[in-house]
């Protein structure tokens, strides 16, 4: 399962959109097609949120520091927008 990262600007993105973090997890867990690569480097993935509505999320690969493991780093999830 991925980590998210979720912030002020990321959550108000996709709440003008009427979805909430929940629901955007979840279309990302259950993908229709492939990660598709765009050309800066961020992805737009399609999904069904838990009431069946399909959204498309665009989203990128961020680094952080693991704080469970010290000097490790892992790969989250920053939603850009999803509608």
């Amino acid at each position: 399962m991925a980590r998210f990262k979720w912030d002020d600007w990321n959550l108000a993105k996709i709440a003008a959109h009427g979805l909430s973090s929940d629901e955007v997890e979840h279309a990302y867990e259950h993908a229709v097609g492939p990660h598709a690569k765009r050309e800066d480097d961020s992805y737009e993935t399609v999904g069904a949120t838990p009431s069946g509505k399909v959204i498309l999320m665009a989203w990128r690969y961020n680094e952080e520091f693991d704080a469970l493991e010290e000097g490790s780093v892992i790969r989250v999830v920053f939603v850009i927008t999803a509608y």
